[in-house]
């Protein structure tokens, strides 16, 4: 036998570890980079969390001063036509009136009324005919010139003083308001547009006119005489209510303290406008500004209001003492976490790829092993055999016969052995499959690793390796020599680099575990912030619906009690015997009037009833039902009334009756309301009235429906990201983001319908929904979601 160290042998090459130093700072960065990722996700939703929250806390203040005011602009407008059916108004029946109209007021309201009296003449009479109804030293009078005290009003053309006032001892009766510029404008553009107009602010001035002053503004409302055949009506007066701010905010500071919020009421539209109100002063009493920065500023909310054709604005923003110095607690927690288990992973990858490296170090010394013994078989001509495929002769070398355990000269395979008595049966078919392709000529060798029956039993694996060494004629194989190698060694280090994989893999699955509970538990915010966002609709229809019926009760209450008042009256003259025709005809036709407006409210009342019953049964179920598109549609548009009523906006229904579906109306309206709200926040520029149109049509088993305006359109941009969740164009202004999401949701999963979004800037936008006449059945997890 040779010597087989006198054949050189390369060494193995080197294992380096720049390749996984790489591969570590590779998975290192890309764990520190979701780690910031989720970091951001997770600040993101707590600034969500707390913008939605400060929108909650807002709401309300905003709905309860709308609503006040609501009430002050309809009881002027109902006082003005009560005023205008007493001719002349005397001090019993303004009392009377007045006392019911108090009722739906803030407290300490001034009710005022205010005659237009011309000449000197008229003014003379007017002043005696107010001493004998028991004003005494009743005169027509303007403040002095220093503001401390009063004095009688100069001659002029035209006088506009304060005749009767409620609460009795508040008004400055015989105040002359005709010089004042800052009344007299609002006054004159009543009578003009003939409808309540609400004054510049200005301080009010009491009965007592050294108190203490207060900002506030006025509700005019012209009262007119009728018209003469062929004429236009004469103006009497004007009926003014006389609102102080801190009597008017009172009830919307308490809300808002109890929301820890602090609120600003400003006169005008602009970002500078002057504040009139607020409820935060500093211990010297001096008012505070709204904050300009920092995290108050951020979660400021601003809200503009129309009140009588004056623009005003209130805002709203956390105090300091109730921010929530924590916020970003979550979120660094989160940090954190996936730093530390980024830390963690590398240092598993690190162990692992250590143990690879060494694995690979052990691979490559058995190669080199492998290698070696291939020179000694090749020096020595180990492990070799011989077969004659036509005589069956088989030969093989002593090494064979000591690899498979057999003393040297022990065993010889004679014309009768049979290789495959000796091929593990497992691995039979494979053997035989690569035998038959390499003496066919398909493969340049036979090469395969199989498991060979040792002597004493065991099965051992072995390489296998072979050529046909001589072929006939016709191409048959003849003569086939090869050797076989010892692989048990390697096929166990094999096997120890599988269980090392595998255990890294379940290392990494672990780790991915975590994060994907991290990702669960964002999905879950999101939900919870969507239902919010319903329940607030929710809310903001119930809060409408009893401002539209608090309007027309009052008015109904307060010319019934009026009518009683004078049936009263009438009655007593009637048993005095001194009844005139005159004074008949006056009673029926007052009696007509009253009952005309007693009946116009309460019908309104009972229609909006009707209307909002059934709305607010779908809103707050997810049970499907036979319905008309056409009613139900119309009775959800009705009950946002109150909202659409403060827009410049119009929402036009297009629908025909008889269109018959058996579906889910409650979220049908949860789409069109969140359509419509989204048009009239996104689609039209500020200041620039626009159209909101809803059509409908039959198609066989489909109904197609339209909700488009005539704005400003959207990019492609925006419509690819429309669908996203927590995109919004207006984040700052009170924009969530998820609206669309619920919007897609409830249309693909729920009504099982399809939408379609067509828009272009400057050519407004098309939502088309198609939707089946017969739902289908809702799956347990895709029900509606709560409201």
């Amino acid at each position: 036998m040779s010597d087989s160290s006198s054949v050189p042998l390369a060494p193995p090459p080197a294992v380096g570890r720049s390749s996984d130093l790489l591969l570590l700072g590779l998975a290192l960065g890309l764990g520190l980079a979701a780690s910031v990722w989720v970091y951001r996700a997770l600040a993101e939703a707590e600034q969500l969390h707390a913008m939605k929250h400060a929108q909650a806390m807002a709401e309300p203040v905003r709905l309860e001063v709308e609503l006040t005011l609501a009430r002050i602009v309809e009881a002027s407008r109902s006082a003005g036509l009560l005023v205008s059916t007493h001719k002349p108004l005397r001090l019993p029946a303004f009392q009377h009136f007045a006392r019911e109209l108090a009722a739906s007021l803030p407290p300490r309201t001034l009710i005022e009324w205010q005659p237009l009296v011309t000449g000197r003449e008229e003014r003379r009479q007017l002043e005696r005919d107010a001493r004998a109804e028991g004003l005494a030293g009743f005169e027509i009078r303007e403040p002095r010139p220093d503001g401390r005290g009063w004095q009688v009003a100069p001659e002029r053309d035209s006088y506009v003083p304060v005749l009767y006032g409620w609460p009795a001892g508040q008004s400055p009766l015989g105040y002359d308001l005709a010089p004042d510029a800052a009344r007299m404008t609002s006054k004159l553009a009543a009578a003009a547009q003939r409808r309540p107009v609400a004054s510049h602010s200005f301080a009010v001035i009491r009965d007592d006119i050294g108190a203490r002053r207060s900002w506030g503004f006025a509700i005019t409302a012209p009262v007119f005489d009728a018209a003469p055949e062929g004429g236009e009506p004469r103006l009497r007066g004007y009926l003014a209510a006389v609102v102080e701010l801190p009597l008017l905010l009172g009830p919307a500071v308490e809300r808002a303290r109890q929301g820890g919020m602090g609120l600003w009421a400003m006169e005008g539209s602009e970002e500078q406008a002057p504040v009139r109100f607020t409820s935060r002063v500093s211990e010297s009493g001096n008012a505070l500004q709204p904050a300009e920065q920092g995290p108050a500023r951020a979660l400021q909310q601003r809200f503009g209001m129309d009140i009588a054709g004056r623009p005003w604005t209130l805002l709203l923003q956390p105090l300091p003492e109730t921010l929530d110095a924590g916020q970003q607690r979550q979120p660094l927690a989160g940090l954190l976490a996936g730093i530390a288990g980024t830390l963690l992973i590398s240092a598993a990858m690190w162990r692992a790829l250590a143990e690879r490296r060494r694995t690979a170090l052990a691979g490559q010394q058995l190669a080199l092993e492998r290698e070696r013994l291939q020179h000694v078989i090749d020096g020595t001509q180990a492990a070799t055999w011989e077969h004659n495929l036509f005589s069956g002769e088989t030969h093989v070398n002593e090494r064979w016969q000591t690899l498979l355990g057999y003393a040297v000269g022990e065993f010889q395979p004679g014309p009768g052995y049979d290789w495959k008595d000796d091929c593990h049966p497992e691995d039979l078919p494979r053997v035989r499959e690569a035998l038959r392709r390499h003496l066919r000529g398909e493969t340049p060798a036979y090469d395969v690793e199989y498991r060979h029956r040792r002597k004493s039993g065991e099965w051992r694996w072995i390489h296998a390796r072979g050529q046909v060494m001589r072929r006939d004629a016709q191409g048959r194989a003849q003569l086939i020599a090869g050797t076989m190698v010892d692989i048990a060694d390697r096929k166990a280090a094999e096997a120890r680099v599988l269980e090392l994989n595998a255990t890294l893999e379940a290392r990494v699955v672990e780790r991915g575990e975590a994060l994907a509970e991290a990702m669960e538990s964002l999905r879950e915010s999101r939900e919870a912030l969507a239902q919010a966002q319903q329940r607030a609709t929710l809310d903001a229809l119930v809060t409408g619906v009893a401002h539209e019926l608090s309007s027309p009760m009052s008015n109904a209450l307060v010319c019934s009690e009026s009518l009683r008042t004078e049936a009263l009256q009438f009655q007593a003259r009637i048993a005095q015997g001194s009844l005139r025709r005159a004074e008949l005809d006056s009673f029926l036709q007052h009696s007509a009037e009253h009952a005309e407006l007693i009946s116009r409210n309460v019908r309104r009342a009972v229609d909006l009833i009707g209307d909002v019953r059934q709305v607010a049964a779908d809103q707050v179920s997810a049970q499907r039902r036979s319905f008309d598109l056409s009613q139900t549609v119309g009775e959800l548009i009705g009950s946002l009334a109150p909202t659409l009523r403060l827009q410049i906006h119009q929402v036009v229904l297009d629908i025909p009756e008889g269109i018959r579906m058996d579906s889910y109306p409650g979220p049908l309206g949860q789409v069109l309301i969140n359509l419509v709200n989204n048009a009239l926040l996104h689609a039209f520029e500020e200041g620039r009235a626009g159209e909101v149109r809803i059509q409908a049509e039959a198609q066989g088993e489909l109904v197609q429906c339209r909700v488009s305006d005539n704005g400003r359109g959207m990019d492609q941009a925006t419509l690819e990201q429309l669908f996203k969740p927590f995109f919004s164009t207006r984040l700052n202004a009170g924009g969530m983001g998820l609206g669309m999401v619920i919007v897609d949701r409830l249309v693909h999963k729920v009504l099982g319908g399809r939408m379609q979004v067509h828009s272009q800037p400057g050519a407004g936008t098309v939502f088309t929904l198609s939707l089946p006449r017969v739902a289908p059945p809702l799956k347990p997890e895709e029900s509606a979601p709560a409201p």
